[in-house]
């Protein structure tokens, strides 16, 4: 009872701070590179679309979306365990 209790609160608490972390991070990313890494992270656009979207091509979209991630992982790896930063942050398929 009491003890699942503490865990849950515990979790929830991490997990509002993570997010806030995350958020925080990507508003430091470079602006050009924060609205690619949001097409694809919020909207779930594919690169190629995101490419077409903002008339650049889709190996800048990768270059940027790969500094982006890096960025965030070396920011966030203090914050969550690494398997749920991998989760949140896996790499788009095209």
């Amino acid at each position: 009872g009491m003890k699942y209790k503490n865990i849950a609160k515990h979790l929830s608490i991490s997990v509002k701070t993570v997010e806030n972390q995350m958020t925080k991070a990507i508003l430091e990313l470079p602006e050009k590179r924060r609205e690619i890494f949001e097409l694809s992270r919020f909207e779930g656009m594919k690169y190629k679309n995101i490419a077409k979207h903002l008339s650049i091509s889709v190996k800048t979209v990768e270059n940027q979306m790969t500094k982006a991630l890096k960025y965030l992982r070396i920011v966030l790896k203090d914050h969550m365990p690494t398997l749920i930063l991998t989760f949140l942050l896996l790499k788009d398929s095209f």
